[in-house]
This record gives structure tokens, C-alpha cells and sequence, in this order.
């Protein structure tokens, strides 16, 4: 590889709507790092089920997917010194594309560890109550603010003064995730055959712990909401392990379709990019919403990640107590009040100026 071009990795594992708001770091440190004169090669560390999703971000040169499953099973067969052999493989792998700079945004032991074996000498990104901090030659505290993807514009804003002769100003700051050409026409074919056609509103009720859910009445009493006011069809996101609870939502109203389990999460990102409105949970189909510009409603409760966007057509709904946001604790004994709080007329509210045509 030719000597004058810096070599970045950039470090995100996981999870899909953490990927969604750190997706505008590969520009804003292509930004920053260009300051010195040089061309900047960038390569994204990330767990292997979202490598494809990244592969396609406008900024970023290489993906190295981390396949973390295999290490798990591994271990978990007590398999040690294959594990040990597998490390040292993917610590070759990494020390191969000579990175000079390693940024890590995810502020756990385990992508600091990342950053510390791949041989670069810069080392950047937060603390943790896990000490990564001692892997890093530069860590971060996160702020607390209300703006989607406050920590890591706060890191993008660092590495901008820390680049620049005159250290000040910022760099850009815009969310970039987007499907593959045959993603997108995969997913058309898909949804084509499921009888669902343009325009379309979609949802997205589910996410991965119950204290984040909008109940299940709620959301079938938004959709008998939606479907006296409009016709148009509404598509419902969700995963395999989603498919039962989809399903059960269509029963009660015409136009109703589950696409849970039937397409891919890359189809997932087509399908909500051709949507006209999106409501969800604080999942990361929700932040993708936002950062299409799509007209959204965000539910949130026992997690807040922002009441601040760069759309103006995001609309985030919570409840305002003295419990929430409680994040992994809740204190309510299974009720979730912060979420079953936010009725579906306040939902619908904010939801029916898009969707009267």
C-alpha cells in the first residue's frame, strides 16, 4: 500500500442504532485527518451480521468483520487454544493494514482491545467503568446531552482540534447508512410479492429489551387510527425473532403487512427508505428514519437517547417522570408506565398530516 496514504480504523461493533448515529464519523475523521495533506484510507471494525450494512457507507474504504460468534462458540467448547490461534489470526489481519490511528467509539473493554492489538500508535475513544481507558493513548468522557449522537459529534469535534493548526472549528456531522443497488431491488421484488406498494407508511414495534416496547393494544389502536384516516398500507419491521408478534398486529385491519422474518435487515433499510412516514420504538430502524429525513414518530421511555435531531420532522414522544429515563433498571415491576403512558392518539397526532394524502 502506498506509504503517504493514512490508515484509519475506525472502530463500532455493534448495535444497529449505535451504528446508525456513529455513521457520521467516517467522514467528519476522513475531514479531520485530511488536514495533515495526506490521502486517508478508512476501514470500519465491525461484528459480522453488519458488515454488509456498513460496507456500503460513502466514507468508508475497507470492512473487517469481527466474527464474534465463532469466538463465543469457542470458547464456550472450551476450545482455548483454537480460540488463541484465532486471535492471533485476526490480530495479523489487523497489524497487516499498518493503521497509524485507531478510533474507538464504543467505549467498552472489548473495542478498546481492538484498537490496543492492532498495532496503532494513536489510540482514541472513551472511558468506561471498565478501565479501556488504560488501552487507549487518549480517552474521552461522553456528555450528556439530548442531541442524537451527542457523544460521537463530541468525538468528531475533538479529532477536528486535535488535526487542525488553528484548533478550532468542526467538522460536518450527517449520518450516512444505506442498502446495496441489489439490496434495494431485492427488497422491491420482496415486498411487490407481499402485495405492498408505494406510498407506504411502516413501524417498527419491536426492539430488544421489553422496558423499550410500546404495548401491543397500543399499537393496534394506532393502526385502526391510521387506517380510518388514510388507506395507505402499512408495513410492519421486525426480525425473525419477531415474526408471531408481527403477524398478530394484522389481523384486525385491511393493509396491514408483516414483513418480520421475510426480509433481510439490509432489505429492512431499502424498504424504510422508500417509506412516506415511520413511527417506532427507540430501535435503530427509528434513528434511520430520522437521518433519511423521513417524517418520524419516536416512542421513547425507559430510554431517551435524544429529544434533539437534525429533522424536522422527527417528533419524539416520552413521558416525562422521575424514573425515567431508568434504562436497564426499571423501578415499576413490569408496567413500563413511560411507555404505556405515551397514548396512541398522541401518536396519531403527530403522525396525520403525513399520511392525509
Amino acid at each position: 500500500m502506498p506509504k503517504d496514504v493514512q490508515q484509519i480504523l475506525f472502530i463500532r461493533l455493534s448495535a444497529i442504532g449505535d451504528i446508525v448515529m456513529a455513521s457520521g464519523l467516517p467522514s467528519s475523521i476522513k475531514q479531520s485527518y485530511s488536514q495533515y495533506g495526506k490521502p486517508v484510507e478508512l476501514t470500519w471494525l465491525v461484528e459480522a451480521p453488519y458488515a454488509e450494512l456498513v460496507s456500503n457507507h460513502p466514507y468508508v474504504d475497507h470492512v473487517i468483520a469481527w466474527p464474534k460468534k465463532e469466538w463465543r462458540s469457542l470458547l464456550k467448547a472450551k476450545k482455548y487454544w483454537a480460540l488463541f490461534k484465532t486471535i492471533k489470526a485476526f490480530r495479523k489481519q489487523l497489524r497487516e493494514k499498518n493503521f497509524k490511528v485507531a478510533i474507538e467509539a464504543q467505549g467498552l473493554l472489548k473495542s478498546a482491545f481492538f484498537a490496543y492489538i492492532s498495532g496503532a500508535s494513536e489510540r482514541i475513544g472513551f472511558k468506561s467503568k471498565e478501565n479501556s481507558q488504560r488501552l487507549l493513548t487518549l480517552a474521552l468522557d461522553k456528555p450528556r446531552s439530548q442531541q442524537i449522537s451527542s457523544e460521537y459529534r463530541h468525538l468528531a469535534k475533538t479529532l477536528y482540534s486535535l488535526c487542525s493548526a488553528e484548533n478550532n472549528g468542526s467538522p460536518d456531522y450527517e449520518m450516512s447508512i444505506r442498502s446495496s443497488s441489489a439490496a434495494m431491488q431485492s427488497a422491491i421484488t420482496k415486498i411487490s410479492h407481499l402485495g405492498l406498494t408505494e406510498p407506504f407508511i411502516a413501524i417498527a414495534p419491536f426492539t430488544t429489551r421489553p422496558q423499550k416496547h410500546w404495548p401491543s393494544e397500543h399499537w393496534q389502536n394506532l393502526i385502526h387510527k391510521v387506517r380510518k384516516h388514510s388507506h395507505l398500507p402499512i408495513a410492519i419491521l421486525g426480525g425473525p425473532g419477531d415474526v408471531a408478534k408481527a403477524e398478530a398486529l394484522t389481523f384486525e385491519c385491511n393493509g396491514v403487512i408483516s414483513l418480520a422474518g421475510k426480509i433481510s435487515l439490509e432489505e429492512s433499510v431499502s424498504v424504510l427508505s422508500l417509506c412516506d412516514a415511520f413511527v417506532g420504538v427507540d430501535t435503530g430502524l427509528t434513528h434511520l428514519a430520522t437521518s433519511y429525513k423521513k417524517p418520524t414518530v419516536a416512542i421513547f421511555g425507559s430510554t431517551r437517547p435524544y429529544t434533539i435531531t437534525d429533522n424536522a420532522y422527527t417528533h419524539v414522544l416520552f413521558k416525562d417522570m422521575p424514573c425515567a429515563p431508568c434504562k436497564r433498571k426499571p423501578t415499576c415491576n413490569g408496567r413500563f408506565d413511560c411507555m404505556a403512558l405515551v397514548t396512541p392518539e398522541q401518536v396519531f397526532n403527530q403522525l396525520k398530516s403525513y399520511i392525509s394524502h
